[in-house]
């Protein structure tokens, strides 16, 4: 039966612009998507069984309307998934903050590695 956590990032606004990098090491069979409202911002999926390093996903993207949530879905893991989050802002010399960033580190068995899935979705108030 297929696993799900589902992450609300909240602290990225519209308007900013986003970059992420989503990665793997396990044997498990994924899917990865960030929505914004109705709008899928990225689908990555990890459709082999090889517990190789591997990049599946990577990009920008505009963000305009809608509440970002992102979505992590196993389709092997026997366990529920159990994540590790670090967030924080993005500040200039003045401590004003410019953007936002969260890590998701995903574990889907027992090794407590936490190197699963490895998600990177940054935010910048402004583009270029």
């Amino acid at each position: 039966m297929a696993k799900t956590s589902t992450f609300n990032l909240e602290e990225m606004k519209p308007g900013y612009f986003l970059a992420w990098t989503v990665t793997t090491q396990c044997m498990y069979t994924y899917n990865i998507t960030l929505k914004a409202g109705n709008t899928v911002i990225f689908s990555a999926n990890k459709s082999n069984y090889s517990p190789t390093f591997q990049l599946i996903s990577q990009s920008t993207w505009d963000y305009c309307d809608g509440n970002l949530v992102l979505t992590i879905t196993c389709y092997d893991a026997a366990q529920e998934l159990r994540s590790s989050t670090s967030s924080g802002s993005i500040t200039d010399t003045s401590a004003k903050t410019v953007g936002y960033v969260y890590s998701i580190c995903i574990e889907d068995a027992g090794d407590a590695d936490y190197n699963d899935v490895y998600i990177n979705i940054v935010g910048w108030k402004k583009k270029g």
